[in-house]
C-alpha cells in the first residue's frame, strides 16, 4: 500500500503533464502563427522608436537590442517547425506559447506614446447608426464613383467644421456594408478615427492587420475600402481604396490624394427641411412663425451640424415669443464669438446657454476633461458628477438615474454623441466647451505628456485634467499655488510612480482627485490635510502599498481603492462619518477590522473582495447598514448569511453580490461567457462549499437574477431549495463540481406546471458527476404524454445559452417534448460528456410511431441558434431521431470534435438555401478530417456548399 499511492500521485502527475504537453502539440501552428503577428507588430513599433532614437537615445537603444533578441529567437523557432516529430512538436509548442508572451511584454514596452487615438479595427464590419442627412447626395455619389473606379485609390473629402463630412462617410460606409453582401466590392471595409497627432507606422500596420496584409511592402490581391476621420498622412496599400475627411484641401493635396472633392453648406431649402426633420413639421402650423424661423436658419450658415443642435434645443416649442426670443438670443450668441470659428461656435453655445439649468451646462462641459474622439462610458461619467455635486443629494439610484435622464437630453440636443452604450464629443462641441471655461479648464488629455505644466500655468484654473498621458514623475519642485483647483484628474499615466510631498500643499478646495492606473507606490502624507476633498480614486494602483490617515478628510464621500496593493484599511476610516462610496475590493486586503463598518452608517455602496475568507461580514455589523443599496460581500456562515438576507426583506438593493461560501471554499467569481458583467442592477448570489438541502435550507432575495452553485454536495437538485418553488425571475443559472446532484429540477411529486425556470436565458452545468436529467418526472408521466397538465413544457421557453461540460453520467440531454420549448436557443455548447448518445432523446417519438408504419421525416425548428459546439463526446450517436430533421436558420458556427460515433448530421443550415447571398458563417470547426469524410449529411450536397467555411483542427 506504501508503494500504491506514491504511484497513483505519480500518475496524477504525469496526466497533468501529458495533457500540458499535447495541448501545445495540438496548438503549435495556431501559436506560432499568432508569434508572428505578434512579431510583425513588434517590428512595426520598432520603426517608431528608430525614428525617436534621438530623443530617447538610452531607452531606445535597450529596447531595440531587444527586439533583435527576440527576432532572432523567433527565426530560431521558425526554422525548426520545418522538420519536427511528434514529441518536439509538443516541446516547441511550449516554447512557442511563452515566446508569445515575451513579444507581448516587449511590444508594451515599446508603446511610447499614447497621442494615437484610433478605433478598433476588430469592429470593422459593424454599420452605424445613421444621422438624417440632407441634400449631399451630390456629394455621396461622387465619392462612390471614384470608390468604384480602378483608377482612383485615395479620395479626400474637405470641409469646415460642422459641414457633415463624418455623417456623409457613415452613410457612405453602410451603403459599402449593404452592398457587399451581394457582390464582393471589396474583403474588407475599415473605419478609422485619429486625433490630430497620431504614429502614422503603427496606424498603417493595425490597418493592414485588420485587412490581413503581412507586409505592406508587398502588393496584395485583396481590396479594401478605408474611410479615415482626420488624417495629415497617409501611405496608399497598393489594391485598396482609402477615403479621408480633413478641415483643409491643403491637407488633402498634400498627402496626394488623387481626387478632391468639397462638401459645401446647405442652401436654404436643405437647411429648412434638415431643421424641421429635427424640430417636427408641426411648427409651421404656429402663426407668423416661418419668417422667424428663415431668420433663425440663415444665421446658422448652412451647418449641419449647427442646425440639428438648435433644432434639438427648440423641440417642442411652439410659443412664438420664445422662438423670437430665441432669435435675438442666437444674434447676441454669434457677435459675442470671436476668431475664425464664429459661425459655428456662436450657434453651439446658444444651444447650450438654452440648457439654463447650471449643473447641466456643468455636467456638459465636465465631458471636455476627456480626451479628444474619447468614448466616455457612461456610468463612469454619471460617477464623476455625483462625486462634483452636479447632481445634488439622493439615493444612489436616484442619482444614476438623475444623471442618464441628463445625458439623454444632452444626447437629444446634439451636444454629445451616441457611441454605443457610451456617449461622444464631437470635437467641435468640445473645442467650444473649453473655449467657454477657458483658462478656468487645463486639459492636456491623452496628448502624450511626460512632464506636467509650469507652476505658472496652473494660477486660476478650477479644473485640471491629464489623464491618459505617459508622466512618470511630479517633481519636489512642482507645487502649484492654485486655491480654487476643485478637479484634478491624474489617472491613466501608467508610468507615474512616485508624487512629490509638496505637490498637495496648495489645493485647498480640491474635491475630487483621481490617480487611478497609475504605479504610485505610496500617497503622499500631504494628502492627509486636503479636508474638502469629496472623492478619493485610487482604483487600479497594483504598486499602491501606503496610504496616509484620512482621518481629517471629514467631507470624504468616495472611498474607491479596489485592485490596490494596500494590505490593510488605511488610518482613520471608521471617522468618515459621510462617506457613501467605500470600495475594498482588493486581493491584498489581509483583514477587515471588526466595528469600523457599522460607524459607516451613511453608506450607499460597499465594495469587498468577495474571494478573501478574513475580508468577510457577520450578519449583526450587515445588517446595520440600513442605507446601503450597492453591496458586494462575503459572509463564512449560514447563520449571519440567512439573517442579513431576511433583514434587506422589504428594502431591496438596486444591485449585489452575495457569496455565501465556507472559509476553505473554492469558486469562481468572474462572470461566465455570456453572462451579464458585474454592473449596476446585478443582482447575484454564489454559494459554495454550504449546506443548501431541505434540512438547512438556504434563504436568497426574491429579486435574485443570476445564481452559481460550487462545491454543495447535498443537493440532488434545485428543487430541494424552497427558493425555486416561489420565484420565476431567475435569468441566469450556473452549478459547477456538486457531485450529488442527480436532475436539475424534480418533478416527479407534482403535477403542477414548473415556471421556476421561465426567465432563464443562461444555463451553466459543469463537472456534475451523478446529474442524469435535467428534468425528472413521476414515472407515469415519463411514458408519452400530450397532456397539457405535464409540468415538462414550458421550463425552458426563455433560454438562450445552454453549457454542459464533463457531466459523465447524461445519456440524453433533451427529451423531445422538452427540446420544443428551445424556441430561443441561440447557443448550445456540449463538451466532455463521455456517456452522451443523444442531443434530443428519439425513445418518445419511436414509442410514439411504433406499430403505426410511419416513415415519414419531420422538421423540427431551432430557429434562434447561431452557435453549436459537440466536442469530445465519445458515445454521442445522434443528434436527434432518425425521423426528424433540425432546421437552423441562424446558425452560422459549428464546432464538433471527437464524435466518432456521430454519423449522420441532420441540420438544415441557412447555407443550403436557394440564394446568392453571403452567409456571415464564422468558421465550421471540425475534428478529426476522417470523421468529416464519413459523416453524412440529410442535404445531399451540404459537404460541397460548406467547404468554403470549413476548418481543421
Amino acid at each position: 500500500m506504501e508503494l500504491v499511492l506514491p504511484i497513483c500521485e505519480a500518475l496524477k502527475c504525469f496526466g497533468h503533464l501529458t495533457c500540458t504537453y499535447m495541448e501545445h502539440h495540438r496548438k503549435l501552428e495556431r501559436r506560432l502563427n499568432d508569434l508572428l503577428a505578434k512579431q510583425r507588430q513588434l517590428n512595426a513599433i520598432k520603426s517608431d522608436v528608430e525614428m525617436k532614437i534621438k530623443i530617447e537615445l538610452r531607452l531606445g537603444e535597450n529596447w531595440l537590442l531587444d527586439v533583435q533578441t527576440i527576432n532572432g529567437k523567433i527565426q530560431s523557432i521558425d526554422e525548426r517547425t520545418q522538420n519536427l516529430s511528434c514529441f518536439s512538436r509538443g516541446h516547441l509548442g511550449k516554447q512557442v506559447s511563452q515566446t508569445v508572451e515575451e513579444v507581448k511584454e516587449i511590444v508594451e514596452q515599446g508603446r511610447f506614446t499614447g497621442a494615437l487615438v484610433i478605433d478598433d479595427p476588430s469592429t470593422a464590419g459593424v454599420p452605424f447608426q445613421l444621422e438624417h442627412l440632407e441634400g449631399e447626395t451630390a456629394v455621396i455619389a461622387d465619392i462612390w464613383k471614384h470608390l468604384m473606379s480602378d483608377e482612383i485609390g485615395m479620395v479626400g473629402v474637405c470641409g469646415m467644421g460642422g459641414i457633415g463630412k463624418t455623417t456623409i462617410m457613415k452613410h457612405i460606409h453602410n451603403k459599402l456594408l449593404e452592398e457587399t453582401k451581394t457582390k464582393p466590392l471589396f474583403e474588407k471595409i475599415i473605419w478609422v478615427t485619429v486625433s490630430q497627432d497620431f504614429n502614422i507606422t503603427r496606424l498603417q500596420q493595425d490597418i493592414a492587420d485588420a485587412m490581413n496584409i503581412e507586409d505592406l511592402s508587398k502588393p496584395e490581391q485583396k481590396r479594401a475600402a478605408v474611410l479615415r476621420n482626420e488624417l495629415r498622412q497617409i501611405r496608399h496599400v497598393n489594391g485598396s481604396r482609402l477615403v479621408l475627411t480633413s478641415r483643409s484641401k491643403v491637407v488633402c493635396r498634400s498627402i496626394s490624394c488623387c481626387e478632391i472633392i468639397e462638401v459645401s453648406p446647405l442652401s436654404n431649402e436643405e437647411s429648412m427641411n434638415l431643421f424641421l426633420a429635427h424640430t417636427g413639421r408641426g411648427i409651421l402650423k404656429v402663426p407668423s412663425l416661418e419668417e422667424i424661423l428663415g431668420d433663425i436658419i440663415e444665421e446658422c450658415d448652412g451647418l449641419p451640424l449647427a442646425i440639428a443642435v438648435i433644432a434639438g434645443s427648440m423641440k417642442g416649442i411652439y410659443d412664438v415669443v420664445d422662438w423670437r426670443n430665441a432669435l435675438t438670443e442666437l444674434g447676441d450668441h454669434i457677435t459675442s464669438v470671436k476668431g475664425t470659428d464664429k459661425e459655428i461656435y456662436g450657434p453651439l453655445k446658444f444651444s447650450f446657454d438654452r440648457l439654463e439649468d447650471s449643473n447641466i451646462q456643468n455636467c456638459f462641459l465636465y465631458c471636455s476633461l476627456y480626451p479628444e474622439d474619447c468614448r466616455i462610458p457612461r456610468v463612469e461619467l454619471i460617477e464623476y458628477w455625483i462625486d462634483e455635486g452636479f447632481l445634488e443629494r439622493g439615493s444612489r439610484q436616484q442619482l444614476h438615474d438623475r444623471g442618464h435622464t441628463i445625458l439623454n437630453r444632452l444626447v437629444n440636443n446634439y451636444l454629445l454623441e451616441m457611441a454605443g452604450d457610451d456617449v461622444k464629443m464631437h470635437d467641435l462641441m468640445r473645442d467650444m466647451a473649453l473655449y467657454i471655461k477657458h483658462p478656468y479648464f487645463m486639459v492636456k488629455a491623452g496628448t502624450g505628456l511626460k512632464d506636467l505644466p509650469s507652476k505658472q500655468e496652473w494660477k486660476d484654473v478650477k479644473r485640471v485634467s491629464f489623464m491618459m498621458n505617459m508622466v512618470s514623475e511630479i517633481p519636489p519642485s512642482l507645487s502649484p499655488n492654485c486655491q480654487n483647483l476643485s478637479t484634478l484628474l491624474l489617472q491613466n499615466n501608467e508610468s507615474l510612480k512616485r508624487i512629490s510631498e509638496s505637490f498637495f500643499q496648495h489645493m485647498h478646495s480640491l474635491s475630487v482627485l483621481d490617480l487611478s492606473y497609475t504605479s504610485i507606490e505610496q500617497l503622499p502624507n500631504s494628502v492627509s490635510n486636503l479636508e474638502t476633498l469629496n472623492a478619493l480614486v485610487l482604483r487600479g494602483c497594483k504598486e499602491l502599498r501606503y496610504v496616509p490617515s484620512l482621518e481629517k478628510l471629514k467631507a470624504l464621500r468616495k472611498l474607491d481603492l479596489q485592485g490596490t496593493g494596500i494590505e490593510k484599511v488605511p488610518k482613520g476610516l471608521e471617522m468618515l462619518a459621510n462617506l457613501t462610496y467605500l470600495n475594498l475590493c482588493t486581493e491584498s486586503l489581509n483583514v477587515l477590522p471588526i466595528a469600523i463598518l457599522p460607524r459607516l452608517s451613511c453608506l450607499q455602496c460597499l465594495v469587498l473582495y468577495v474571494k478573501s475568507p478574513s475580508v468577510k461580514m457577520n450578519g449583526l455589523e450587515a445588517t446595520r447598514l440600513r442605507k446601503l443599496e450597492v453591496f458586494e460581500g462575503r459572509f463564512n456562515e449560514l447563520i449571519d448569511f440567512n439573517a442579513y438576507i431576511k433583514s434587506i426583506q422589504g428594502r431591496e438593493l438596486t444591485s449585489y453580490l452575495l457569496v455565501m461560501a465556507s472559509p476553505k471554499a473554492k469558486f469562481d467569481a468572474r462572470p461566465l461567457e455570456q453572462e451579464p458583467p458585474f454592473l449596476p442592477r446585478k443582482r447575484v448570489v454564489l454559494l459554495s462549499g454550504c449546506p443548501i438541502g431541505r434540512e438547512d435550507p438556504v434563504e436568497l432575495p426574491s429579486d435574485v437574477k443570476c445564481l452559481r452553485i460550487f462545491e454543495c454536495p447535498d443537493i440532488r437538485s434545485l428543487s430541494d431549495m424552497p427558493f425555486f418553488q416561489q420565484t420565476n425571475k431567475l435569468g441566469f443559472c450556473s452549478i459547477h463540481h456538486c457531485r450529488g446532484i442527480e436532475s436539475l429540477l424534480d418533478l416527479s411529486s407534482t403535477s403542477q406546471p414548473c415556471n421556476s425556470f421561465q426567465n432563464l436565458e443562461l444555463l451553466w452545468l459543469e463537472n456534475l458527476d451523478n446529474l442524469h436529467m435535467l428534468v425528472k418526472v413521476a414515472e407515469e408521466a415519463s411514458v408519452v404524454s400530450t397532456s397539457s397538465s405535464l409540468p415538462m413544457p414550458g421550463i425552458f421557453s426563455n433560454l438562450e445559452s445552454f453549457v454542459i461540460k464533463g457531466c459523465p453520467n447524461m445519456k440524453q440531454l433533451f427529451p423531445c417534448k422538452l427540446a420544443h420549448d428551445l424556441q430561443n436557443l441561440k447557443k448550445l455548447v456540449v463538451c466532455h460528456c463521455v456517456q452522451m448518445e443523444e442531443i434530443i432523446s428519439s425513445e418518445e417519438e419511436e414509442e410514439r410511431h411504433k406499430g403505426k408504419g410511419i416513415n415519414t421525416r419531420t422538421r423540427f425548428s431551432l430557429p434562434k441558434l447561431q452557435e453549436l459546439v459537440l466536442a469530445y463526446l465519445p458515445e454521442l450517436k445522434s443528434i436527434c431521431s432518425s425521423n426528424r430533421a433540425v432546421v437552423c436558420d441562424s446558425l452560422w458556427d459549428i464546432e464538433v470534435r471527437e464524435c466518432m460515433k456521430l454519423k449522420r448530421m441532420p441540420l438544415y443550415l441557412p447555407h443550403f438555401r436557394d440564394t446568392n447571398q453571403s452567409v456571415p458563417s464564422e468558421d465550421i470547426s471540425i475534428s478529426p478530417r476522417e470523421w468529416w469524410e464519413s459523416v453524412e449529411w440529410d442535404y445531399p450536397k451540404a459537404k460541397e456548399v460548406l467547404r468554403p467555411w470549413l476548418y481543421f483542427v
